[in-house]
């Protein structure tokens, strides 16, 4: 009978230290991890980049601030070439978390999407209107501080209307590609 319970006590002890010894591991793995996050760098959300395309002007700049995850309020600024000024505006919409290398996205823009150039005289001009596009960011580095942005843009609306002026109707669709910048 005694060496049932010495057993049974012997037991309870190897429960209890057992126990003792995993609460130690998980909480310190815990603590480890911990620790790591506060030794990661930090990935910068905001972002400046130039480019080619609708978001940057037709050819500039454009600056992303983000407003909530994932999402980034967007404009840029830059020349149309042949027409002066060019600007947009918009939102995009990332479909993955900012720590990912690779962010597919959706965006909306308003600003220059269309510029016609009169051949032998006459003022070049340029035409404004709202821009749907799907593209990606491809960020990379351990901050992901640099990388680049690729677009395909649909032109939903324009001011130009090429029937009236008797030209052809130029492409719905535009390609935009641009280095980026976080900080």
């Amino acid at each position: 009978m005694l060496g049932k319970r010495r057993k049974k006590k012997e037991d309870v002890v190897k429960r209890c230290f057992a126990i003792a010894i995993m609460t130690i591991l998980l909480s310190s793995s815990v603590l480890w991890a911990q620790g790591e996050s506060v030794l990661a760098p930090e990935i910068k959300k905001n972002s400046f980049g130039l480019g080619l395309g609708v978001p940057y002007g037709v050819l500039g700049a454009n600056l992303d601030v983000n407003v909530a995850p994932n999402l980034n309020l967007s404009a840029g600024i830059g020349t149309t070439v042949l027409a002066g000024i060019g600007y947009s505006f918009g939102l995009k919409y990332f479909f993955m978390p900012i720590e990912r290398t690779f962010r597919p996205r959706i965006s909306a823009y308003y600003g220059v999407n269309t510029v016609v150039e009169y051949i032998g005289g006459g003022d070049n001009e340029s035409y404004v209107g709202i821009n749907l596009g799907i593209g990606t960011q491809w960020m990379w580095g351990k901050t992901k501080s640099n990388g680049l942005d690729l677009d395909i843009i649909y032109i939903a609306t324009t001011g130009l209307d090429a029937e009236e002026m008797g030209i052809e109707e130029p492409s719905k669709v535009k390609l935009s590609i641009g280095y980026r910048h976080a900080f």
